[in-house]
């Protein structure tokens, strides 16, 4: 389990901010975001540039809210960077959002969409895993 110290350390670093108040988290600007998600034994990462997103993430991070689901629009390829190897899928870093609660045909585990990629991209479209726990935030 974090700390707030260690939480007010990670929101510094990552928001090039000097303290750790509710109101500083607010002012990121054009921050790319990079998150990592553990679903079961497996993990994926994304990249948001969607400033409401940034601040959920945040959020979680700070464990300040209950939308811990990442639900966004599924594309080919692993991304910008190869951010999202191995996989050859990743989730459009404009089109995701936190969620408390998505409906069940998007949610599953990495592997999944990667085994049925015609199908997660050109029929359910999102990806949004129940399971998802917030692992790694950074900035780029």
């Amino acid at each position: 389990m974090r700390s707030a110290p260690a939480v007010c350390l990670v929101a510094a670093a990552l928001l090039s901010l000097t303290g750790c108040a509710e109101d500083t988290v607010r002012d990121i600007g054009d921050t790319t975001l990079e998150a990592t998600f553990r679903v079961e034994d497996e993990t994926f990462k994304v990249r948001v540039t969607n400033p409401e997103t940034i601040e959920d993430l945040v959020d979680v991070w700070q464990r300040v809210s209950a939308a811990t689901i990442p639900n966004g629009v599924l594309r080919a390829g692993p991304g910008e960077g190869n951010h999202n190897e191995p996989w050859n899928w990743h989730l459009d870093p404009e089109d995701i959002e936190m969620a408390e609660v998505t409906i069940e045909a998007c949610s599953g585990r990495p592997s999944d969409v990667e085994e049925d990629l015609a199908y997660w991209t050109d029929v359910v479209g999102r990806f949004c895993p129940w399971s998802a726990e917030l692992i790694l935030l950074k900035a780029l």
